[in-house]
């Protein structure tokens, strides 16, 4: 991505449901708001989701690829001063962090809500839940509740959470839309969920075409997962999140780009 398209990433905003959504550099966060209870109209917790690809998760080091996870400038290239409070995160706040990998957004968050607040690290790996419950032992924090999930079910304590980060890993999701409901149900009502992915205007002009071609919810008209980097990537389009987050009801009718 030039430098130019990452500016116009940076000042995107999305409106779902009346909550805005404002993008950092390259990656887009979608906040949505927890409204209701509702069960979905159509859509059930299936555990195969919708039809599109899902990129193959990370399964390497804790600290990722050469040691990317922990880059100590990502925190500032992702603005999280900035989510945080789009994501009203205080101190006492009760979070999640979905796919926390090898908890380096966990301990962030643990600074963030204090030891008032409770930071719950999910993953469906244990030796990222074990990587992290030791990482947060010897930090002394005291206040991070590690998680082991499923890829439909992420074992979250009903009715509880404050907010729920998944950063870099939705694109990975096997089963996103029953994924989506568990998460809903750990939400209280008015909780809200950031979803922060890379995101570029090909990749949702790729995902209008499939949608308007097909009717599903895809990445690209033909999908496969074929090891190639250009189609079987760690991308995510915005539109492909805002469809999901409608079927699984996080967002209700048609979201609006701005």
């Amino acid at each position: 991505m030039n430098r130019n398209s990452s500016r116009r990433l940076s000042t995107r905003a999305l409106l779902l449901t009346g909550v805005l959504a404002a993008s950092a550099f390259s990656l887009i966060a979608c906040s949505l708001t927890k409204t209701s209870d509702a069960a979905p109209k159509t859509q059930t917790a299936a555990p195969d989701g919708p039809a599109r690809q899902t990129a193959g998760a990370w399964t390497g080091s804790p600290t990722g690829p050469n040691g990317s996870f922990e880059d100590p400038n990502r925190a500032e290239q992702l603005r999280l001063p900035e989510v945080f409070d789009a994501m009203k995160i205080q101190k006492g706040s009760k979070v999640a962090d979905i796919g926390a990998g090898g908890g380096w957004l966990t301990m962030q968050l643990s600074s963030r809500v204090g030891d008032s607040g409770t930071v719950y690290a999910e993953e469906i790996l244990k030796k990222y839940t074990d990587y992290i419950a030791n990482r947060a032992q010897k930090a002394k924090a005291t206040n991070v509740r590690t998680i082991l999930g499923t890829v439909t079910d992420p074992k979250l304590p009903a009715n509880t959470l404050d907010a729920v980060i998944i950063l870099n890993a939705y694109h990975e999701f096997e089963a996103p839309i029953a994924l989506l409901q568990k998460i809903k149900a750990g939400m209280k009502p008015g909780a809200r969920l950031g979803i922060i992915e890379r995101d570029t205007d090909e990749l949702r002009r790729d995902a209008q075409d499939a949608y308007k071609k097909t009717g599903k919810i895809k990445r690209r008209v033909t999908e496969s997962r074929d090891k190639n980097p250009n189609t079987d990537d760690h991308r995510l389009a915005a539109d492909v999140v805002e469809r999901e987050a409608i079927a699984a009801r996080l967002a209700d009718g048609e979201a609006q780009a701005g």
